[in-house]
């Protein structure tokens, strides 16, 4: 399962409290999850200036806490994005 989030102001990533132990839950359970994250950083207009950034599920309560200083696995510009690459991490996890 992929979470999409899109972040427009600041460094926060909207979670809610069960959005979170939706992803904790089945972290323990060894079910696979990801929040994948569009980024518009602050300033920018334009959303080819963003990027795209992939967390496990298991960081969904560091990324409600910490927002985007939370370590992610990968990140690409937008303008960039590898899909192959991603869908490999998607996969392999």
């Amino acid at each position: 399962m992929v979470e999409l989030k899109v972040v427009k102001r600041g460094r926060k990533v909207n979670l809610s409290p069960h959005q979170v132990a939706f992803h904790i839950k089945h972290a323990d359970l060894r079910c696979p999850t990801y929040i994948l994250v569009q980024y518009q950083p602050a300033g920018t207009t334009h959303a080819s200036k963003s990027e795209l950034l992939l967390f496990c599920g298991e960081q969904a309560r560091d990324l409600a806490n910490l927002g985007l200083d939370t370590p992610a696995l990968a990140r690409w510009p937008w303008t960039g994005i590898l899909w192959a690459q991603l869908r490999n991490l998607l996969a392999t996890s």
